[in-house]
């Protein structure tokens, strides 16, 4: 198991963007609350930056995160792939569990016959599973992981800031609530980081059967 501070400390750079993030954040939600806060979001909109959005929030999306786990099998990045789908997996099932549990209307349920929300035809969704913003989670979780496995930590802030916006671009499609984005960036980023450090280092032991192959002389000879 990997040391848990020793792990922050050499990707500080990400982890106290991620801060930064989470703060100014936090206190937005609660400077504005729920429902101004996000027609606050929400009154800033033009053709560029929704389509500009649409494509980014892509990157939060599951297949994005099956297409990335496949480059790094074609790279041979395997313990890179292993966490990355365990990640997936375990923040994914965190997420869908609170969903179920906390009963929150989307954007364009919640404000229905309250206010006026700029929306997209076939982008914004109806329903009341906003809580917490499952794109968020995913785009953090994978974020976190490419910035703990890159060695050169100048694209910690590029995954950040990639991260960062893809959840803003939830917000901004009416899709989620700022809380939504908030709690699912802390899904993602404590999920990964628990997954990084708890799994073991390597996927093969010392004693996997090809390397107990090569020495079958030694082995017999043990049991003599």
């Amino acid at each position: 198991m990997k040391s848990l501070p020793g792990t922050i400390c050499r990707n500080r750079q990400y982890f106290f963007g991620y801060l930064v993030f989470l703060l100014a954040l936090m206190l937005f939600c609660i400077a504005t609350g729920k429902d101004a806060g996000f027609l606050l979001i929400n009154s800033f909109h033009n053709p560029l930056l929704d389509y500009f959005f649409i494509l980014l929030t892509n990157v939060g999306n599951g297949l994005f995160v099956i297409a990335i786990i496949a480059w790094m099998v074609i790279r041979k990045k395997y313990y890179w792939a292993w966490q990355t789908g365990i990640s997936f997996l375990f923040t994914g099932l965190l997420v869908q569990i609170l969903k179920h549990l906390i009963y929150s209307p989307r954007p364009k349920t919640f404000f229905e016959h309250r206010a006026f929300i700029h929306t997209i035809q076939g982008i914004t969704r109806t329903g009341a599973s906003s809580f917490p913003s499952g794109h968020t989670t995913s785009v953090f979780a994978l974020c976190t992981l490419l910035s703990l496995f890159f060695s050169d930590k100048r694209w910690s802030i590029f995954f950040l800031m990639i991260a960062c916006l893809t959840g803003f671009s939830r917000i901004y499609l009416s899709q989620h609530f700022p809380i939504d984005v908030l709690a699912g960036s802390l899904i993602g980023v404590l999920g990964s980081l628990f997954i990084y450090t708890a799994l073991p280092d390597r996927l093969l032991r010392k004693d996997s059967p090809r390397e107990l192959s090569a020495q079958p002389v030694n082995s017999v000879n043990s049991l003599s």
